[in-house]
């Protein structure tokens, strides 16, 4: 890809073919194709027919260099990040690792944290755990007071959101990762609604683990997950949730018991989800070059702009109006917001809806001003039927 000029205007829109034929407004949910992928899978399909199971001597080093590609992104040391499909199977890896029948048995979660990680760690309670839910008063935040108070001696793991999906609104992860210190408790941050779009480096915030997935702001589409272990926590963890890739020596095939790699594959299950991996990477490629502190300018330039036009025209924006206190996209709720949703779709203006939040708008490095107002030209035009 060309090298980026030092400017907030939309980058490397080339390499995004939909953008010819689309608004693209939902990156925050599934970012655009990369002209790149279409390639890179080409280059999969290829080896697999020219060298068939002796492709696996070419594909199983490019997990390592993917996953540092996106360690890249955070701020992590090469060697401490890993794949899996996706970030729900990283956080059943990290729960079955820990016995939680004794004194410290709470894990605190947030009420607001996404349903499919809510769902696995509620399901401990059947292994001895206690599940200590924060609730939030207004369904789009909540204190970070609130959150500390709950951490608690008892704490043995906290999953924490680094920015709710229903609102955008940012946690303070610092504050909460110094309360996880002060009472030796684990903090597990999602950080799936901020990576590529929102800065923030896991070495400099001394983070413990943090998951994410490529789909959203990273561009890679759907099965990358990934996720990042403090090197120094890595061999505390010995998951149930685990599969002949997580072993020392997989293509030894050895019979139990099992003997844990010293490296990020002992986070790993079965047998690993190629495609979804090399798809992933140009996007992953996309945001390096640019840098998300460069992206995070442009998507504050444009997310503060459609903030004020939307309450210029009287609509309801349920997303923090300052800026250091949101993720990248906006959230507009009037009455008949659902129907305007797939009236807009209709348009290929591409945007999404969520119950209590309305239409969620996310601008990435790739869009322009004309498409913000092309979004709300159509909009008031839909809001008038």
């Amino acid at each position: 890809m060309p090298e980026a000029v030092a400017t907030t205007a939309p980058l490397l829109r080339e390499h995004f073919p939909t953008l010819a034929d689309s608004t693209y407004l939902v990156s925050h949910s599934m970012g655009a194709a990369p002209v790149e992928t279409k390639a890179a899978l080409a280059a999969y399909v290829d080896e697999w027919t020219a060298h068939g199971p002796e492709a696996w001597d070419r594909w199983l080093p490019r997990i390592a260099a993917i996953a540092d590609g996106i360690g890249a992104i955070v701020g992590a040391v090469p060697g401490s990040v890993c794949l899996a499909p996706n970030v729900t199977l990283l956080q059943a890896a990290i729960a079955s690792s820990f016995d939680l029948r004794g004194a410290r048995n709470e894990i605190v979660v947030e009420s607001l944290q996404f349903p499919s990680l809510l769902y696995i760690w509620s399901e401990w309670e059947r292994l001895g755990a206690r599940l200590r839910t924060v609730a939030s008063d207004d369904g789009r935040s909540i204190p970070t007071e609130r959150i500390v108070e709950a951490i608690t001696e008892k704490t043995a793991i906290a999953v924490i959101t680094h920015a709710y999906y229903v609102s955008g609104a940012i946690v303070d992860i610092r504050t909460i990762q110094a309360r996880c210190r002060e009472v030796g408790a684990l903090l597990v941050v999602d950080a799936y609604q901020t990576t590529g779009v929102y800065p923030y480096d896991v070495t400099q915030w001394d983070l413990d683990v943090v998951c994410g997935g490529s789909h959203k702001w990273l561009c890679g589409g759907p099965g990358c997950g990934w996720m990042y272990v403090k090197p120094g926590l890595r061999e505390r963890f010995r998951p149930i949730v685990t599969g002949w890739m997580a072993h020392a020596s997989p293509f030894a095939f050895e019979p139990p018991p099992m003997r844990y790699a010293h490296d990020m594959y002992r986070f790993g299950t079965g047998t690993p989800t190629i495609p979804g991996y090399i798809a992933a990477q140009p996007g992953h490629a996309a945001i390096r070059q640019i840098g998300v502190a460069r992206i995070r300018e442009h998507n504050i330039r444009l997310t503060t702009r459609i903030a004020h036009l939307a309450l210029e025209r009287g609509l309801s924006v349920n997303t923090p109006l300052d800026a250091e206190q949101r993720t990248g996209w906006i959230g507009i709720d009037f009455d008949g917001s659902e129907p305007a949703y797939h009236a807009l779709i209709a348009e290929r203006i591409f945007v999404d809806y969520r119950p209590g939040c309305g239409l969620r708008v996310g601008p990435h490095f790739y869009t322009s001003d004309d498409e913000i107002d092309r979004f709300f030209s159509v909009l008031d035009r839909v809001r008038k039927r």
